[in-house]
């Protein structure tokens, strides 16, 4: 199987981050296991804005799109401010909204059968249920399957604003809601593979 794991902080990659970190713990666990895993720091890509199914080439959007038409398992990972995502999670999820009216091979939705979790890093009281409940619907809409506790949070920060570099290896709670969340991802996986969503009443018309 496979997993990508987006990272949509505003920080670069080459800085240090919550959200890198939370991200980091569920790919330790996710290669434990044997999937194959890649991680994307998005910031260092150039995405282009708009609610549509274009590959052009003009940016860096189709090596992405592939990566995750190609992985069984999709991995969100966001800061909080100001109580909401951050503007690179807005602005992927838009792109894949373009594509709710793409097929796969049966004529379903091309994301059924695929699994997404969310971790998000703030503050205490700073929106990231909130966050992740966005999060979670939009990508339900357009044809992911959500399991049971498939969000994990890092609320360690004290206060509203621009990310830290912490240990978050030290948070137990952080670090047992992330391994709840990534097993459950890869037990659904596992079930999509030997028995998908079947077609009847999901077909999308032409």
């Amino acid at each position: 199987m496979k997993a990508v794991l987006l990272n949509t902080t505003l920080k670069r990659g080459t800085d240090a981050s919550e959200t890198e970190q939370l991200l980091h713990e569920a790919t330790k666990i996710l290669q434990r296991e044997q999937i194959d895993t890649n991680r994307i720091h998005l910031r260092d890509f150039h995405i282009s804005f708009g609610i549509t199914d274009r590959l052009d080439g003009d940016d860096d959007w189709p090596f992405i799109f592939n990566k995750i038409k190609e992985a069984d398992i999709v991995i969100i990972g966001t800061p909080i401010s100001m109580g909401e995502k951050s503007s690179i999670a807005s602005l992927i999820l838009e792109r894949l909204q373009g594509y709710q009216k793409l097929q796969n091979k049966k004529g379903q939705s091309l994301f059924y059968n695929k699994v997404s979790g969310v971790v998000v890093a703030g503050a205490k009281e700073d929106g990231g249920r909130s966050a992740a409940q966005s999060i979670f619907y939009q990508l339900s809409m357009i044809g992911f399957t959500i399991p049971p506790h498939a969000h994990a949070t890092y609320e360690g920060r004290h206060e509203s604003g621009q990310e830290e570099a912490v240990d978050i290896s030290r948070d137990h709670v952080a670090l047992d809601n992330i391994e709840r969340m990534t097993y459950n991802l890869i037990h659904f996986a596992e079930l999509f593979k030997f028995h998908p969503i079947p077609t009847l009443g999901n077909v999308i018309e032409s």
